[in-house]
């Protein structure tokens, strides 16, 4: 009998094993074959229409690879269900997931975003120009090396310092690599100029894609470990969810945006919890906001279940303690990097950009057409979509409220952190891009059951990887170019039409169910009745 079973067992193994090389094949054939790293860097600025040419073939092309990795990622989610925890499942998903990650090291990651070069501009600014990034605009050093290839010349940081330090201790590393192998040389301000310059480019682009490698792994191990304490059979599927979905794997092995750093911390938060250490999760709490300001979306949530589990007393008693540790600790943080008060120029600068957002539509109609002021415009989209959001937050918190009176299942922690999360994105995100999916995919994993991570989180990162590439490549084949509020319709409608169809999909096979069901039942019910 044991034989059998075993056989059984090994199927689904095999069967994810296949999956996982299919998704192989299409990024290292669709992405990196198509945008080699080495060439995207020739150009400052450069992006993957620049590489391949806008066309229609080329932009459905792109978007059919975004399709067949979606729909194998749900293949692979509904296959890990049945995946029997053990040393070759983890081999298989672990294996799958570092093949996928190497691969795309060798992509040019300007199509995706240029996020990267501003990393690595302003970690070296730190580590070798001992400039902080959250005080002083890249400006200030127009003539240092790759200044043409970042986006934000003008504005400082948007991150926490603690997200500078381990930028700049990249750039520390990747030089001193550099100079071990002696390949280190004094690099010339623009890359075409000088082949050897590209190469030493790419060894700071790579270095910080291992680190969000390192990070995404990290968080996996976490997420792992959390399911495996309270359901053991779902933790592969769990492990399969995070490391294993296209908007993880582009957003760090490609675009090694740090995202990934505060979302390990936030594991790191959800683990502590789980565990019972309150304290010691408050803190990496802390921590994660500390690299972005956007952790603070689930602080409510976190208020919520501390609430519930200890009491108002004790929950009292562990954020007077933690705010006392976390004050100093930030003021000791910011202090070499200007001190708190960098944080009102960031914020404001943070806040004259609306895109890629429903916010943005709004913003497009009040000031193209409605003829409101700039200033106006936006304060007033993000105030909307700042309020409507709270209020949707609040029905959420309440929902949270009354569930917990019933159960105090950490599901309910994770399900809600989720909904939170994915109704800021959807409503009170007024700048939005596709790899902020992720802060809704590390809460949604440790559920892999839940329809939000099996259906709605997969489609609707498709769409905004799409929308992506739509948007490179649509400015350049749609003439003349609509207007502004046209493409911003036609973004945020594509970042969201595949969720939508597929919802209108499944509700619509559940109809169908439901009829046949009760068609059944009518049928036998009208056969029990005695003919007279």
């Amino acid at each position: 009998m044991a034989v059998p079973a075993l056989r059984g067992a090994v199927e689904p193994v095999r069967r994810l094993a296949l999956l996982g090389l299919a998704s192989a094949v299409l990024y290292g054939i669709g992405i990196t074959a198509r945008y080699p790293l080495m060439t995207g860097l020739l150009e400052p600025r450069g992006t993957w229409v620049t590489l391949v040419g806008a066309s229609w073939g080329a932009l459905g092309a792109h978007i059919g690879v975004y399709a067949a990795l979606t729909v194998l990622y749900v293949l692979a989610l509904h296959t890990a269900r049945s995946l029997p925890d053990g040393a070759q499942t983890r081999r298989v998903i672990v294996g799958v997931w570092l093949t996928c990650s190497v691969l795309l090291l060798g992509a040019y990651p300007g199509g995706e975003s240029h996020d990267i070069f501003d990393y690595l501009f302003r970690g070296r600014m730190m580590a070798e120009l001992g400039a902080s990034p959250l005080a002083i605009a890249p400006n200030q050093f127009s003539r240092a090396p790759y200044y043409l290839y970042i986006s934000w010349h003008g504005h400082v940081d948007t991150y926490g310092p603690l997200w500078e330090y381990t930028s700049a201790t990249v750039a520390v590393i990747v030089r001193a690599v550099l100079q071990g192998v002696g390949l280190w040389f004094n690099e010339l301000p623009s890359c075409p100029d000088e082949a050897a310059s590209c190469n030493v480019l790419a060894a700071y682009v790579t270095g910080y894609r291992l680190l969000a490698i390192g990070m995404a792994g990290l968080t996996g191990a976490l997420l792992y470990g959390i399911v495996r304490r309270v359901r053991p059979a779902d933790a592969p599927a769990a492990l399969v969810a995070w490391l294993w979905s296209p908007i993880l794997l582009m957003g760090t092995a490609l675009g090694a945006h740090n995202d990934i750093v505060m979302l390990a911390l936030m594991g790191g938060v959800f683990s502590l919890f789980q565990q019972r250490h309150y304290l010691l999760g408050l803190l990496a709490l802390v921590l994660a906001v500390h690299v972005k300001l956007t952790a603070l979306l689930v602080a409510p949530v976190i208020a919520v279940w501390l609430l519930i589990k200890v009491g108002w007393r004790r929950a009292g008693g562990y954020s007077v303690v933690a705010l006392a540790i976390a004050a100093p600790l930030s003021w000791l943080l910011y202090m070499p990097l200007g001190g708190w008060a960098t944080l009102p120029r960031m914020l404001n600068e943070r806040t004259l950009f609306v895109a890629a957002s429903p916010a943005n539509v709004v913003y497009r109609w009040l000031y193209d057409t409605q003829g409101w002021g700039a200033p106006d415009a936006r304060e007033a989209v993000q105030q909307g979509a700042t309020l409507f959001f709270a209020g949707v937050a609040l029905v959420l918190l309440g929902l949270m409220w009354r569930e917990l009176r019933h159960t105090t299942e950490e599901a309910v922690l994770w399900r809600t952190s989720c909904t939170v999360t994915l109704a800021y994105l959807l409503i009170g995100s007024f700048w939005f891009q596709h790899w902020y999916v992720l802060w809704a995919l590390a809460p949604a994993a440790l559920l892999p059951g839940s329809m939000v991570l099996r259906l709605i989180l997969p489609w609707y990162s498709f769409g905004a990887l799409s929308a992506n590439i739509a948007g490179n490549m649509l400015a350049t084949l749609v003439e003349p170019l609509p207007n502004r509020l046209t493409l911003a319709m036609l973004d945020a409608l594509i970042i969201v039409a595949p969720l939508v169809v597929v919802l209108l999909a499944n509700t619509s096979l559940w109809c169908v169910q439901r009829l046949r069901q009760r068609s059944v039942l009518y049928a036998k019910r009208h056969e029990q009745i005695p003919r007279s």
